[in-house]
């Protein structure tokens, strides 16, 4: 059992580590535009104007 604790705790630091350096970076915006992929999910990277779509009156 102290094994398993051990290594669940070694396991906590590495992650915690892991996620002060990525914050670290994403804090920087050269960095960020690179490692954050949720601009292009987005669709706010690429903003280019569409031309407007033309709607039908419903009333006659």
């Amino acid at each position: 059992m102290k094994k398993v604790e051990s290594l669940i705790i070694k396991l906590l630091w590495i992650h915690f580590a892991f996620l002060v350096i990525a914050q670290f970076l994403l804090s920087y915006d050269a960095w960020e535009a690179k490692l954050n992929k949720t601009i292009y999910y987005e669709g706010v990277y690429n903003l280019k104007q569409s031309e407007p779509l033309e709607t039908i009156d419903p009333t006659p």
